[in-house]
């Protein structure tokens, strides 16, 4: 039994291992919180860079109104394990998913996004089939080029089209200025979103200019909250990755701590600059950023292959020695956590906590 784990030093622990500094991760989610809130906005924090219902609900309790998910299949388990206000910000699309997710609108409040009339009529459809209301928001394109209708009057009218539905209930709109992200300078990045927000929330007020009432605008991942949570009309912000400090979200400057670790053990010494260790691309996919081993001196980089990561050090070397663990600070959660069964979590270097991270693989 993992309980069995819990009061164990981290060293008892089998790698590789996915670790939380809970210190860092609770003053995470308290900051964020905090500076969401105090710019004006709600935190519906996005469930993909954890999967774990017990995360979820510590968010909630620190002030989170509900979550994001991306897939019904994720919703299922969240609203299974007591959330009880999800937006899916995604397309939910055909007859098998809009039944799951029409019969789900009994149990739970789950908002879905839409983007074009045909999806409307499936999930009216199935809405009436189940007997239930299944609120909508329209998806906003305002410059990610990938989903989304255009802002304005496109959005006007399939709002429109939602509100006529009888099986539907308009709820609002939404986006994802995660373009901005790509702006290498600070002041021109806080530009782009400005402008990109500012579209969605202009199109809110379209909308309420055509008399339909519009209680969700929502966008803002950890990438941009600082700027998106304080422009006036945005009522709630999706940022979720954050309370991890991922690398990537520290080098954007979100206002966050390293709290995720990746434990891994030496498995082999080759050569002198050589190191092989046992997390390979089934532990963490390294594509939008490579993992940082700490405290060893080595190229800068990693090498992964299926079940194996390859280090060279600077300098030969007898340490680190086969079977000596190694910390690696995650580039990316989303690409991470959804491969693991559980998080531990360390506090005073003891085990204090383990976590199931149950939504993970549910990607229908």
């Amino acid at each position: 039994m993992l309980t069995t784990l819990i009061g164990k030093p981290v060293s008892e622990l089998d790698t590789p291992a996915l670790l939380i500094d809970l210190d860092a991760f609770e003053r995470n989610i308290a900051t964020m919180a905090s500076d969401i809130a105090s710019r004006g906005s709600n935190w519906r924090p996005h469930s993909k860079a954890h999967k774990c219902p017990a995360i979820a609900h510590k968010q909630i309790a620190a002030g989170a109104i509900g979550i994001t998910c991306a897939k019904v299949g994720e919703a299922e388990v969240f609203v299974a394990n007591g959330v009880r206000s999800i937006l899916i910000a995604n397309q939910i699309v055909g007859p098998i998913k809009t039944r799951r997710l029409a019969a789900l609108n009994h149990e739970a409040e789950v908002v879905v996004a839409v983007d074009n009339a045909e999806n409307v009529a499936q999930h009216n459809e199935a809405a009436l089939a189940a007997g239930s209301k299944v609120p909508i928001v329209v998806e906003v394109n305002v410059g990610m080029e990938r989903a989304g209708a255009m802002p304005g009057a496109a959005t006007v009218e399939l709002a429109k089209r939602i509100a006529n539905s009888k099986g539907l209930r308009f709820a609002g709109v939404m986006a994802w200025e995660g373009h901005a992200m790509s702006v290498k300078d600070g002041d021109a990045r806080a530009d782009e979103i400005n402008r990109a927000v500012r579209s969605l929330v202009e199109t809110a007020e379209a909308c309420r200019a055509a008399g339909l009432p519009v209680d969700i605008v929502s966008a803002g991942g950890t990438g941009t909250y600082l700027t998106t949570a304080g422009i006036k009309g945005v009522t709630e912000i999706e940022a979720g990755g954050g309370i991890w400090g991922d690398i990537i979200y520290r080098n954007l400057g979100a206002n966050v701590m390293p709290a995720l670790t990746l434990m891994a053990q030496v498995t082999s010494r080759p050569t002198p600059t050589r190191v092989i260790v046992d997390c390979g691309r089934k532990t963490v996919d390294p594509t939008n950023q490579i993992p940082l081993v700490r405290d060893l001196e080595t190229t800068g980089t990693i090498g992964l292959s299926a079940e194996h990561g390859t280090m060279h050090l600077k300098e030969a070397s007898s340490h680190p020695r086969i079977g000596d663990r190694l910390c690696f600070d995650v580039g990316y959660s989303d690409q991470c956590n959804h491969l693991h069964e559980n998080f531990y979590g360390i506090r005073n270097g003891m085990v204090e906590a383990i976590w199931p991270i149950l939504a993970r693989g549910k990607l229908q």
